[in-house]
């Protein structure tokens, strides 16, 4: 118990002194005045803002909780899994690793802070993906609003997609639509549409939408690389 209490006041100074260095300004996005972003000091700011949410947050039940969630609503879509790969961003414990996985698929995940001896998730930046081009059949995150540069994300995810390869994304509500960006949020936008007219822009055509309630109220947006 005294461990326990120990750690939780340990997290606790930690937080606060991340969030001094981080600090709650925000500003538009460059050209794009429906997106907001953290003004960071330095991008090495953001990593160490982003890497800490895994020893931050707590995850209990999330991981069962979820990959049973998310499988269901992959399973509802028009796509064949058995034997495709998949690349989870952000994927953090891989617990979306795991629905593809369920799936059939060949899946990998990567994540600035993937813990200790996870089998699921490499290290690595979803701003400067490891992997070759063209090498991927389904790209799947959760975490636009932890990204630091939207455009240079998009351009990596159509780099090592296939060509029709599928991009499928799980966006929180925006601002507009009543929900706004927590303690560990870097990029928020006003409504789900302009994450929508965001991909259609850069290369991608919807092919389906569909509105969910866990872990958060947000949608699903299934794209296709054109």
């Amino acid at each position: 118990m005294l461990e326990k209490l120990k750690r939780s006041v340990r997290k606790r100074i930690y937080r606060k002194r991340l969030l001094r260095k981080i600090g709650q300004n925000w500003s538009e996005e460059t050209g794009h005045a429906e997106f907001v972003k953290r003004q960071y000091g330095s991008y090495e700011d953001y990593l160490e803002h982003q890497s800490a949410k895994l020893d931050l947050h707590d995850f209990k039940n999330y991981d069962s909780d979820y990959r049973n969630a998310l499988r269901e609503r992959l399973r509802s879509l028009p796509l064949e899994w058995a034997g495709r790969s998949a690349l989870c961003l952000a994927a953090r414990l891989g617990t979306e690793v795991r629905a593809f996985l369920d799936l059939g698929c060949f899946a990998v995940g990567l994540d600035l802070n993937p813990g200790k001896q996870n089998k699921y998730v490499l290290h690595g930046d979803f701003h400067q993906l490891q992997f070759s081009d063209s090498s991927v059949d389904f790209v799947f995150t959760n975490s636009l609003d932890h990204a630091f540069d939207l455009d240079r994300l998009t351009a990596e995810i159509r780099r090592v997609l296939k060509t029709k390869g599928a991009l499928l994304v799980e966006a929180v509500q925006g601002k507009a639509e009543g929900k706004g960006p927590a303690f560990f949020e870097s990029f928020y936008w006003a409504k789900i549409d302009d994450l929508v007219a965001h991909f259609e822009r850069s290369g991608f055509r919807l092919g389906q939408r569909k509105e969910f309630d866990y872990p958060w109220r947000g949608q699903q947006l299934w794209f296709e690389k054109k």
